[in-house]
């Protein structure tokens, strides 16, 4: 498990000027970049993003890596991200029972992702940014992209 920046960190100055520079490199292109979630809370991701105050750097949003690292609910963090939002995953997972280690990715569905609480909090933002679709475990991976798609459109009819 990855430990959060910390502002007082020797370091965290050095952190934010790494990704100014690269964030101006990027843009010159334009290019935006996108942290997405999980490793740390949204509370400190949003105050990283605040401080290091660039439009062009956002938030990749994946609400089953909120409960893989145990980091938060996923609803409330995307509320508290959504001034960076520029993305979302689509990924299930459970969290883990066993503070300090990883949860276990699912199927779109059948973790504890409020999924109607999810999609009606994008709608309330006025999102119109990509959702992806990403699953990175499991042994039937195109079978679940494919139920995770079929599930998606359900709760959108």
């Amino acid at each position: 498990m990855h430990e959060e920046p910390e502002e007082s960190d020797p370091t965290f100055a050095k952190l934010v000027d790494r990704i100014e520079k690269i964030a101006g490199a990027f843009a010159v292109h334009g290019i935006s970049l996108g942290f997405e979630t999980g490793q740390e809370s949204a509370e400190t991701l949003a105050a990283f993003l605040h401080q290091l105050n660039r439009p062009d750097v956002g938030v990749n949003f994946d609400p089953a890596n909120m409960l893989l690292y145990d980091k938060g609910d996923p609803i409330e963090a995307l509320k508290t991200l959504a001034p960076w939002l520029k993305q979302c995953h689509i990924k299930d997972a459970r969290r883990t029972q066993v503070p300090g280690t990883w949860g276990e990715e699912v199927t779109v569905g059948t973790g504890e992702v409020d999924w109607t609480a999810f999609l009606a909090t994008l709608d309330a933002l006025n999102y119109q940014g990509d959702l992806c679709i990403e699953r990175e475990a499991g042994n039937q991976r195109v079978a679940d992209i494919r139920a995770a798609h079929v599930h998606l459109e359900k709760l959108l009819a």
